[in-house]
C-alpha cells in the first residue's frame, strides 16, 4: 500500500523559500537575455561611478513596475544584481517574485500572443520546479565540485546558460523527473528492440562488422539470448538488428506509435541491457556507468527541451559514422593537431528506423520521422592518460551558493596565477578550434556542452570534441572540400561572408565566454578587460603562427566591429510553438559589438591620446 508520503514526495522540495530563491535567480536571467535581445528596455534612473546602473522596467499596469540594478558588461550584456530586483505595486516594494508573472504582466509590451505565452509558462514552471529541486536536494560547492568525478559533475550543472526555460523537458511528468534527469542522479537501463532490416538500417565505421560491435555493447551471452527470442517468435535472427531505445520513449511513443509494426513482427521487444546509463545535460545522451570505456548512447526522446523536440534526424544518422571516419582522417594528417592531441569523440554506429506511415508523407513536422534512432559516440574516457581528468567545459560556468567559483577553485589548486591558467585554457581549447576553422574550413559548435576539457593538475592540457553530425555548419570553403553526401545530410550556413566567422563569434564568444568573463569578474575578481585581452592574445598568437593563412584570416575576420546577434529566447517569444516540416534553425536580428574591437579601439585611443 502507498502511503502519503510515497505518492506526494514530488512536491517534498517546493517550498516558499526555495521558490523565492529560483525566481529570483530566473527573473535576474531573464532580465538580463532580453536586455540583451532588446526585447526588455528599462529606464535607467541612476548610474554609480563604479559602473552600477539602477534601472525601472515598465509593465503593462501603470501602477506596476520592476526595478533593479545591474552592471555593464561587453557584448551589451547585463549583470543583473539579483538582490536588488524589486517588484513594485501600487507603491509599496515587494520581495517575493514570480517570473511567470513577470512575463503576463509584460505580454503587451514585449508584444507575446497569449497561445505562445501559455506555452511558455508551462515551461517556465517545468524549469522552475528542476530549479527547486536542485536547490533543495543541495548544491556541491566549489571546493566539492573541483576534485569530483566527470559525471557528478555533468550531474550538478544549472543547464543551457542562454535559454531562459532551460529546463523545459515538456513531456515529462514528476516522475520521469525523477527517473531520467542529470540532477536526479539516478542511474538507468536502456530498453533493447529487434528491428527488421527492411525498415531499419545500422551504420558502421568501414573497420567495424555489427557482430563484433554488439558483442562489444552487450556481452556474448546477450546477443544469443536476443537471438533466441527472435528465433522463438519463428522469425530469421539475421534478418533484424538490434536498437536500444529509451524507457520513456517506449512508453510514451513507440508502442502505440509503432504499434502496426510490432504487431507485424517488424519491430520485436527483447530485454533491458545489463549496463546501467547516467542521463547527460542533454538528456537523451547516455554515459555508461557500468562499463565507462563504452560508448554514450544518444537516443531518441519526443520531448520538448531547449526550443526542440528531441528525437534523431535519419538524414543526419545516416552520414553519421561516414563522417565520423573523415574527421579522424582530417586529424591525423594535421600535425598541428596531433601536437595538440585534442580528440574527435566520433560517432561510430548509427541506426534508424522508418516509419511506415510518416515517412511517406512530404514535409510532415520534423519530429513525426524521428521517433527511433540511435547514435554511438566513442567514450573520452578512453582517451585519458595516467594524471588526467575528465570535465564537460560548461563546468567553468558554475557557482556555488556562498559564490565561489569552479574556475576560480582550479586556478587555486593549480597554483597559477589567473592569467596563465587562462591563457593554458585558451590555448587547450581556442588553438584547436581556431585550427578547425581556418586550416579546414569546418564550422563546429565548441559551445560548454560540446567541450569536454581534458586537465592535469586542475589545469587544462587538451580538449575533446563531440556531437558534430548535428552541429557542424558549411561555409563557401568548406562546400568545396567536404564529400557531397555529407553537405546534403547536414545544416548548411549562409555562404555570405559576413556570416562565417560567427560559429566563432557566436558559439564561443557569446554563447560561453560572455557568461564566463562575467564569472571572473563577479566571482573571480579578474577585470574584463583582463580575460578578453587574454582571448586577443592566443587569437594573434595562433595567427603569427600560421601565415599561411593569412587570407582566411582577412576574409573571415575575427576582430570585426560588430556581428549578428542571435535571438535565442525572443525567436521562442515572437514566433510561437507552430509546428515545422524542418529542425527550426536559429535566427539573427541586429548586431552586438565585438569585445575584440572595442580593446584594439581604445588601445588606439590611449597611444593617440599619449602621443
Amino acid at each position: 500500500m502507498k502511503t502519503p508520503e510515497n505518492i506526494f514526495k514530488d512536491t517534498q522540495h517546493l517550498n516558499a523559500t526555495i521558490w523565492n530563491k529560483v525566481n529570483r535567480n530566473l527573473l535576474a536571467k531573464s532580465i538580463a537575455e532580453l536586455m540583451r535581445e532588446d526585447v526588455a528596455k528599462p529606464r535607467i534612473i541612476k548610474k554609480e561611478k563604479n559602473g552600477l546602473t539602477h534601472f525601472k522596467l515598465e509593465t503593462d499596469n501603470e501602477h506596476l513596475n520592476y526595478t533593479f540594478s545591474a552592471y555593464p558588461r561587453y557584448l551589451n550584456y547585463w549583470h543583473i544584481v539579483k538582490e536588488s530586483i524589486r517588484k513594485n505595486v501600487e507603491g509599496l516594494e515587494l520581495d517575493m517574485l514570480d517570473v511567470p508573472n513577470f512575463f503576463i504582466e509584460l505580454q503587451n509590451t514585449f508584444g507575446i500572443n497569449s497561445f505562445t505565452l501559455a506555452h511558455y509558462v508551462e515551461e517556465l514552471l517545468h524549469t522552475l520546479y528542476a530549479d527547486a529541486y536542485i536547490y533543495s536536494k543541495g548544491r556541491l560547492s566549489a571546493g566539492e565540485l573541483v576534485d569530483s568525478d566527470f559525471q557528478a559533475i555533468e550531474h550538478s550543472l544549472d543547464g543551457h546558460p542562454w535559454v531562459i526555460v532551460n529546463k523545459g523537458r515538456i513531456g515529462f511528468d514528476s516522475q520521469d523527473y525523477e527517473k531520467f534527469t542529470p540532477e536526479a542522479g539516478q542511474n538507468t537501463q536502456l530498453a533493447w528492440i529487434a528491428a527488421h532490416k527492411t525498415r531499419a538500417t545500422l551504420r558502421l565505421q568501414t573497420d567495424m562488422d555489427p557482430q563484433s560491435f554488439y558483442e562489444n555493447e552487450l556481452g556474448k551471452d546477450k546477443v544469443a539470448a536476443f537471438r533466441a527470442i527472435l528465433t522463438k517468435a519463428n522469425v530469421n535472427p539475421d534478418d533484424y538488428i538490434f536498437m536500444p531505445v529509451h524507457l520513456w520513449q517506449w512508453q510514451q511513443k513507440l508502442v502505440m506509435q509503432f504499434a502496426h509494426d510490432i504487431a507485424s513482427k517488424h519491430l520485436i521487444p527483447l530485454e533491458l541491457g545489463d549496463d546501467l546509463y547516467s542521463p547527460q545535460q542533454s538528456i537523451r545522451t547516455f554515459f555508461n556507468q557500468s562499463q565507462p570505456h563504452k560508448h554514450y548512447v544518444k537516443t531518441s526522446i519526443s520531448i520538448l527541451n531547449t526550443s526542440h523536440i528531441r528525437g534523431l534526424c535519419p538524414r543526419q544518422l545516416s552520414v553519421a559514422p561516414r563522417l565520423t571516419g573523415w574527421l579522424k582522417d582530417m586529424v591525423k594528417n594535421d600535425t598541428h593537431l596531433q601536437k595538440m592531441e585534442v580528440v574527435l569523440l566520433g560517432e561510430v554506429v548509427s541506426a534508424s528506423y522508418a516509419h511506415p506511415s510518416y515517412s511517406k508523407i512530404v514535409n510532415p513536422p520534423y519530429q513525426y520521422n524521428e521517433y527511433l534512432g540511435v547514435m554511438w559516440r566513442e567514450s573520452a574516457i578512453s582517451s585519458l592518460k595516467p594524471g588526467e581528468k575528465l570535465m564537460t567545459m560548461a563546468a567553468l560556468l558554475y557557482v556555488d551558493d556562498q559564490g565561489k567559483s569552479l574556475v576560480q577553485e582550479l586556478i587555486e589548486k593549480s597554483g597559477l596565477t589567473t592569467e596563465q591558467w587562462l591563457r593554458a585554457y585558451f590555448t587547450a581549447y581556442l588553438k584547436p578550434v581556431l585550427q578547425i576553422y581556418y586550416q579546414h574550413s569546418l564550422c563546429i559548435d565548441p559551445h560548454g556542452q560540446n567541450v569536454i576539457l581534458i586537465l592535469k593538475d586542475y589545469v587544462p592540457t587538451r580538449i575533446a570534441l563531440q556531437d558534430f553530425v548535428g552541429d557542424i555548419l558549411i561555409n563557401e570553403e568548406g562546400k568545396k572540400i567536404l564529400p557531397q553526401e555529407f553537405i546534403e545530410n547536414m545544416f548548411v550556413a549562409s555562404p555570405n561572408p559576413e556570416n562565417a566567422p560567427l560559429t566563432i563569434l557566436i558559439a564561443v564568444f557569446d554563447a560561453f565566454f560572455r557568461y564566463l568573463s562575467d564569472i571572473m569578474v563577479t566571482a573571480a575578481d579578474y577585470p574584463e578587460e583582463s580575460f578578453w585581452n587574454c582571448v586577443y592574445d592566443i587569437i594573434t598568437e595562433y595567427q603569427d603562427e600560421h601565415p599561411e593563412l593569412q587570407e582566411m584570416f582577412e576574409k573571415y575576420d575575427l576582430f570585426i566591429p560588430e556581428f549578428k546577434r542571435l535571438i535565442f529566447n525572443s525567436r521562442r517569444l515572437f514566433n510561437g510553438y507552430e509546428e515545422t516540416s524542418g529542425f527550426p534553425h536559429m535566427k539573427k536580428s541586429g548586431f552586438i559589438p565585438n569585445p575584440l574591437h572595442q580593446l584594439i579601439t581604445e588601445e588606439l585611443g590611449i597611444l593617440k591620446d599619449n602621443l
